[in-house]
């Protein structure tokens, strides 16, 4: 992976923010060359492999079709560990039970590891309840909302082992990006010189298929509003005006483990701009 070195960044305290750094090449090679450009971060296949064995990607999922899921499961590389967080509908047609049949399938010609859990299986209460996590219940079991179900595939990587944690929204038709996102979360974590580290993936285009054929938007209509206010108020804090937020709304982004685990999260799709509100 070659990537650019960050051009622009700001400062609030303890907080870096840095512009966005765009990806040169998704494989660079297996040498360092000698001459090493200073102007670009350079990792090595077997340095990103290292680091992607101590990941886990959480796909939050909601009765979504199955050959989507597969597609979004085949991008992503084999020694990343993948955690499913189903919210998927069990009645009138129990939609779950079709993707552990999906995932199922793909593992008996994948043979890779996976974790696959319902967002509203009672012993998640259970559980909760017993630690005295009941933030996110709502009665017996887990509150609808995608913010829920990721918290609780940050509650599994961590129970596992795992140092850094990626997200990857389930509707995703490319499962190119999906790889592509897996290996630059991987070199970010490599390029961070703290443990306390977040990424998030910015799109050149947000592509809508319109009519006859596809629209190439530059971003998407609630980014542009969150994006704003989110510069705002670091602008108000700072006394500068600022534009460095471009990815609020980013649900593709990643961090380690030792970050997530002194953060707060919001409940159901404010949880990825909450998460900048909250550093």
């Amino acid at each position: 992976m070659r990537i650019e070195i960050p051009r622009y960044s700001e400062r609030l305290g303890a907080l870096r923010i840095h512009d966005v750094q765009r990806v040169i090449e998704i494989d660079s090679g297996s040498m360092k060359s000698l001459s090493e450009d200073f102007h670009v971060l350079r990792f090595s296949v077997d340095e990103i492999k290292e680091v992607e064995s101590r990941m886990a990607i959480i796909l939050p999922v909601k009765n979504e079709k199955p050959n989507i899921l597969e597609g979004v499961l085949s991008g992503i590389p084999h020694d990343v560990l993948v955690i499913i967080v189903s919210n998927s509908s069990r009645a009138p047609i129990d939609r779950y039970q079709i993707e552990v049949d999906t995932v199922l399938h793909f593992y008996r010609f994948s043979r890779r590891s996976f974790i696959m859990i319902h967002q509203k299986d009672p012993a998640w209460g259970l559980a909760l309840k017993k630690v005295n996590y009941t933030s996110i219940l709502e009665g017996d079991v887990v509150r609808d909302g995608k913010g829920e179900g990721m918290v609780l595939g940050i509650i599994l990587a961590k129970a596992l082992g795992k140092e850094f944690i990626g997200f990857i929204d389930s509707d995703n038709y490319i499962p190119g990006a999906v790889y592509e996102y897996a290996k630059i979360y991987a070199s970010a974590f490599l390029a961070s010189r703290t443990p306390y580290a977040m990424v998030r993936i910015r799109w050149p285009y947000k592509t809508k298929f319109v009519g006859k054929g596809f629209y190439f938007r530059r971003r998407g209509r609630v980014s542009e509003i969150t994006n704003k206010y989110i510069n705002m108020l670091l602008g108000r804090l700072t006394h500068f005006e600022t534009d460095i937020v471009k990815t609020g709304n980013s649900g593709d982004h990643a961090m380690t483990m030792r970050l997530a685990e002194v953060m707060e999260f919001a409940e159901g799709f404010a949880i990825e701009p909450y998460e900048l509100i909250y550093l």
